[in-house]
C-alpha cells in the first residue's frame, strides 16, 4: 500500500500559547492511498494520529459509514485535482492524484487509489503537536495489515526581516484562521488580504461605490525586503468573474493575471519570495529583473483579476512561483494592534493593524 502526503517533508504548525496550554493549528493538504499490490485490498480504517513529544494525544478516525461516504465523495468531487490549474493552485503540483484510478468504494483494485483533501486540525494540549502519523488498516486475501507514514510538524521562523507592505491603519482578513478562504490553496496557505476602512470604520460606505471611492484604492505598495523582481504583470484592466466559465477565456489572454490581477513577485535572500496582487493597471514601478530595496514603492493597490473589492493580496512563499511555491507565514517588524501592542504575526482573522 502506497501512502503519500502534501506537503511531503513537514507540515507548518501555527501555534499559540496561553494559560499553560498550546494551540496547534495545521493543515494536511492531501493524502493519497494507492493499492500498489497485485491483489484487491479492502480499506477498513484511516487513522490520523497526533503526537506531542512522542506522547500520543489524539486520533481522528475514518471508519464504518464515515469511511464509505468519504471515499465515495472523494471519487465524485475531487476529479479536478488531477491536472491543470486547479491541481496546481490547490496542491502545488499536477499528477499527485490520478482521477482515472479513483475507487468509489472501500475495495481498491490493483492500481486504484483514494484520499483525503484538506484536513484541518486545531488541537489544545500542554505541548505543541509535532508529529502526524497516518495509519491505513486494510485487508488483503483475508489477512489484516497496517501501513503507516509519519510526517513531522514544525513552527516556521522567517529567514529574513520584513516590513509590512502598506503604511497606515490597515484591515486584514483571509488569513490562515479563515479556513474557507486562502488557506485551502497550496501557495496561499498563509496569505493575507489588506483593505482599509473610512473614518466611520466602514469598508463600503455608499451605494454602488466606484473602485476609486474605496479608501485603499491607489495606496502605495512597498517591497517587504530587498529583492529581485522575478515576475510581474502590469496591463490587465479588468476585474474578472467569479464564475470559472466566464473567467476562463481571460486566462488565454492574460494568463495568471486573470486570477491575480496585476502582480509582482519578489525573490528575497535565503529562499523566500513575496507576492503582491490585484494592482492598478500600469501602476507598477518595477519590471522583471529589477533589484528593489526594502520599503521601495512597487505599485498601487487596485481591483484587477479575481477581486471582490479594492485590496492588496499578499503572501510569502518558499519559491517565486504562485502555483508551485509553498505558502509560508510572514512576520513583520513594524506593526501594532489597536491597543498599540507590537505584533509579530497576524494570527487572527479580521483584525486592524497599524504600521509604526
Amino acid at each position: 500500500m502506497e501512502i503519500r502526503t502534501i506537503p511531503e517533508d513537514y507540515i507548518i504548525n501555527m501555534t499559540k500559547e496561553g494559560h499553560g496550554k498550546v494551540e496547534s493549528n495545521f493543515l494536511l493538504h492531501g493524502l493519497k492511498i494507492k493499492n500498489d499490490t497485485d491483489m484487491p485490498v479492502v480499506i477498513h480504517q484511516i487513522n490520523l494520529e497526533l503526537y506531542a513529544a512522542e506522547t500520543f494525544v489524539k486520533q481522528v478516525t475514518y471508519s464504518g459509514k464515515a469511511l464509505i461516504n468519504t471515499i465515495e465523495r472523494f471519487a465524485q468531487e475531487c476529479t479536478w485535482l488531477g491536472k491543470g490549474f486547479g491541481a496546481q493552485l490547490f496542491l502545488g503540483k499536477e499528477g499527485f492524484w490520478n482521477p482515472e484510478k479513483f475507487s468509489s468504494t472501500k475495495t481498491l483494485m490493483p492500481d486504484q487509489e483514494t484520499g483525503l483533501f484538506n484536513e484541518y486540525f486545531v488541537v489544545i494540549n500542554k505541548e505543541m503537536i509535532d508529529l502526524l502519523s497516518v495509519a491505513v488498516l486494510y485487508e488483503k486475501e483475508g489477512k489484516e495489515y497496517r501501513q503507516e507514514l509519519s510526517i513531522p510538524l514544525r513552527n516556521y521562523v522567517n529567514k529574513n526581516k520584513y516590513l509590512f507592505p502598506l503604511k497606515g491603519c490597515i484591515s486584514t482578513c483571509g488569513n490562515y484562521n479563515c479556513l474557507l478562504d486562502h488557506r485551502q490553496h497550496y501557495s496561499m496557505e498563509f496569505a493575507i488580504d489588506m483593505a482599509q476602512y473610512n473614518k466611520e470604520q466602514k469598508l463600503s460606505f455608499q451605494e454602488e461605490m466606484r473602485k476609486e471611492d474605496y479608501v485603499i484604492y491607489g495606496k502605495e505598495i512597498l517591497a517587504i525586503a530587498d529583492g529581485e523582481v522575478i515576475d510581474c504583470f502590469h496591463s490587465i484592466p479588468i476585474t474578472t468573474s467569479w464564475v470559472w466559465e466566464e473567467r476562463e477565456p481571460y486566462f488565454k489572454q492574460y494568463g495568471l493575471a486573470a486570477q491575480f490581477g496585476n502582480y509582482v513577485i519578489l525573490q528575497h535572500s535565503n529562499g523566500e519570495s513575496s507576492f503582491y496582487g490585484h494592482m492598478i493597471e500600469d501602476s507598477l514601478t518595477v519590471k522583471k529583473g529589477d533589484k528593489v530595496k526594502q520599503g521601495q514603492v512597487i505599485g498601487k493597490v487596485g481591483h484587477t483579476g479575481l477581486s471582490n473589492c479594492p485590496h492588496l493580496h499578499f503572501q510569502l512563499m518558499d519559491r517565486p512561483d504562485i502555483l508551485t511555491g509553498r505558502g509560508l507565514p510572514c512576520s513583520f517588524l513594524n506593526i501594532k494592534d489597536v491597543t498599540g501592542e507590537p505584533l509579530e504575526r497576524i494570527m487572527d482573522d479580521n483584525i486592524i493593524v497599524h504600521t509604526c
